[in-house]
Order: C-alpha cells, then structure tokens, then sequence
C-alpha cells in the first residue's frame, strides 16, 4: 500500500468537517496545481448546501449557512486540529464561498522526502514482478504493423499498472489488449476466468484520418531518428549524424520517443501520428528525456565534486535543513510531483466493481496510461523553467552549502520519480553511456 499524504490530508480534513473519513475529491475539496503562493494548496465550499449528504438532521436545520457554522466549527479551531495531524494547516483564509488552505511546507516536505523514497522503493518491487494476467489478442498479432506497436506498448504499460494497482494478484482473471470492438474470448477455460478486454485504438495518418497501413512500425521508428538527428544536429552540431555513440543515442531516443507518442493518447482512443520528420512530434519525449539526463548530470557532478573535495560529503536526509527549500518552483516541483505520484498512479488506473456482474471479482479495469505521460510532461516543464532561474550547484562556501545539500536531496528524489513513472512507462531513462556525452554540451549548474 503506497502512502499518499496528500490523499491522508483530504481523509483528515472530511473527517474534521463532516466525520467521514471516506474522501471525494472535486468540487468540494480541490487539490491546487497552480497559484498555490496566492491560491493555497487545497480549498472546499463552505455553503452547507453542497455538503448536504454528510450532514446530520440537526445540521440540515441550518442548511441555509455556512459549512463552517452548519457544523459548529471555524476557521481558527480547524488551524489548531490540524496541529495533531501528519500534514499541518498554516494558514486559511475564505474568498467567495471557499477556505483556501495553505499548508505548513516545512513538515509537509520533510514527510513527502520520506514517503517517496519508501513509496519508490515498493514500487519497483512491485512491478518487478511478473504477470501473466495481461495478454495481446492473439488475432491482432501483426509484428510491423504501427497499430500492434501501440498495442504491444500499452499491453506492457498495462502489466505495470495493473500490477500497482491490484497487488497482491487478483486470482482468475485475464485482460485481453485488443483492438476488436467486438472482441470474444473463445477459451475452452472461459468458466473458470473473469475475462475482460481492453481497447487500444488504432494508428491514423493525421493527414488522411484513416489507419496507417503503408507505413511500417520500424519505418516510422526510422522517422522519428531522423527528425531526433535534425533536432540534435541544431543543438550539438554536425558530428551528431557521423560519430557512432551519437547514432546509437538517436536510435535509442527515437523508440523511446516512438512509444511516449502511442502512449500520450488515451488506450481507447486512435491516435494520430504525423509521419514526416519535421513535424515536431518527438519533442516531448526528447524533451523529457533530455532532462532526465540534466537531473542526473546535476546529481552525477555534484558526487564528483564531492569525490575530488570540493564539496563535503552530502548530509543524510534526517541532517538537512529541508526548510530552506523555500523557493515557489521548489514547492511546485514537491507538492505536485513527489506529493502527487501516488494520486497519479491511482487515476492510473480505474476499477469499477458496479457496473458488470461477474463470476469472480466483481470488477472492470480502466487503464490511463496517458495520464503519466502528462504528468511527466507537465514536470519537465516546471523542472526546466526552475533549472534555467536557479543556480544549483554554486559554489562551495560554507554558507551556500545548506540550501545546496536540501536542493540535491529534492533533486535526487524529483530524478527517481521521473525514472520510475519512465519506468512504469517502459520507457529508459537515459542510461549513464549517455549522460556525459549530453551533459558536456549542456550547461551544468
């Protein structure tokens, strides 16, 4: 079972407010992704109105008012309770109808630091695991066609989810990726199963909106390496398309930009593909990439300068000041993407045990792989616009180091979350035969 602090803090704040512990995220609580300096980091309605199904008959007389007042609380008695729980409330202040709540940063960081690394290390425990519960419909088996390259790449995604999701494994049950609408299993064992199909759209040419079929999948592997080539050679120069470790780099990087691009869409959905190599379509996997490897050169010259004595040896977590840390792109990068990783992998994956009757489990999975891609997406950028306005690695003076220590600490667990969600993706990060080839050519700071 994962730790989600986040999720804990919405449980705690329902069961303060209305005595139930079971939590539903939405309009009345909402989790803030952007403006949190201003906005806070979560708000809920306080018109009683809205929060009718949880109250008592007596609170229901004063529907009319204030949640607050409905249930006998307010603000400040709130900011004092939640001085009992794991994630504390700092501040709170009401705008039209909302408490917008901004929570203490320097407990939440330290706990969020902690509960990542125990939450990254069971997950890839988990997902090392092996499945046979996920299976490609044998009639879609095509090995060069694009369409089946979604679906092999969606089938493998799918294994790791399901794995996070419903582990320990459910017994009897067996998801068929496929691309048949009308997909039957005919198994002789079909009584002793709870089959349930997964559809993966097909591939369409974005330009005639019908299904590729002329295109191969290792042609449009091809395509993708040529315009990756062209968006390094604008980059590093020439000796991109000649030098052999470059060749191999771009040929690793196009597949990997190859399966981000499939995967990007939601499973149900066809995705359309530009099949040219100027039409920019790699540059979000690239781009992802690309800063995975920033993330590891930062880390990788800072365990260098470490070994040849210009810095001191980075302190354990326990021993950095983790309340320096206080920079609003350091708190995005924390409260959204460390704090959020379990959340993430929870809308990954839906399990919907009401609207089929079956034999065994009683339930349907709905897989959103394109939910991660977003995620990563959305944090390289933030990473990006964060690495470009501060210097990292500055230099080693005894008052610098501090901030410096709390920083790598950030970045450390902000790099393994994008290897793991990478990882989740069966995508590779970036592997360290790469790392310094990028990175001389990037700026290290």
């Amino acid at each position: 079972m994962l730790q989600d602090d986040l999720q804990s803090f919405v449980q705690n704040l329902y069961k303060y407010l209305v005595s139930e512990e079971e939590c539903t995220m939405g309009m009345l609580v909402k989790k803030h992704s952007t403006k949190l300096q201003t906005q806070g980091d979560f708000s809920f309605l306080n018109t009683a109105t809205a929060w009718q199904e949880f109250l008592c008959d007596e609170q229901l007389q004063r529907i009319d008012g204030t949640l607050l007042k409905c249930v006998d609380k307010d603000i400040a008695d709130l900011i004092k309770t939640s001085k009992d729980w794991p994630i504390r409330i700092e501040k709170a202040v009401e705008v039209k109808n909302r408490i917008h709540l901004f929570l203490d940063r320097q407990r939440a960081i330290r706990a969020a630091f902690q509960s990542a690394i125990n939450n990254h290390a069971e997950i890839l425990k988990i997902i090392s695991t092996d499945t046979t519960v996920v299976k490609i419909d044998p009639y879609c088996i095509n090995t060069n066609c694009i369409t089946y390259l979604r679906l092999k790449c969606t089938s493998e995604v799918l294994k790791n989810l399901y794995l996070i999701r419903s582990y320990p494994k459910i017994q009897n049950l067996i998801i068929v990726v496929t691309w048949r609408s009308s997909y039957k299993y005919l198994g002789s064992d079909m009584a002793s199963l709870d089959v349930q199909s997964v559809f993966c759209g097909t591939v369409l040419n974005a330009r005639t909106c019908l299904k590729e079929k002329s295109v191969t999948a290792s042609e449009y592997i091809r395509l993708r390496q040529d315009e990756l080539t062209l968006i390094a050679q604008h980059k590093y120069g020439l000796r991109v398309s000649t030098e052999e470790k470059w060749k191999d780099f771009i040929a690793y990087l196009g597949e990997s930009a190859v399966a981000f691009e499939l995967l990007q869409t939601k499973c149900s959905s066809p995705v359309k593909i530009q099949f040219d190599a100027s039409g920019g379509s790699s540059k979000g996997a690239a781009f992802i990439l690309y800063n995975g490897a920033r993330l590891e050169s930062i880390i990788r010259t800072f365990e260098e300068k470490v070994a040849e004595g210009s810095y001191p040896s980075l302190p354990s977590l326990e021993n950095t000041d983790l309340s320096l840390l206080t920079d609003e792109d350091e708190w995005s990068l924390i409260f959204t993407y460390i704090m959020g990783l379990p959340s993430l992998l929870d809308s990954s994956v839906c399990v919907d045990e009401s609207t089929l009757v079956r034999r065994h489990d009683d339930r349907v999975h709905e897989f959103r792989p394109h939910l991660i891609c977003k995620f990563l997406s959305n944090m390289v950028k933030r990473f990006s616009q964060y690495y470009r306005r501060v210097r990292i690695l500055t230099e080693p003076r005894q008052h610098l180091l501090p901030v410096l220590y709390a920083r790598i600490h950030m970045l450390t667990i902000l790099n393994n979350t994008l290897k793991l969600c990478l990882r989740i993706l069966n995508i590779k990060s970036v592997s360290q035969m790469y790392i310094k080839m990028i990175t001389d050519n990037l700026i290290t700071r």
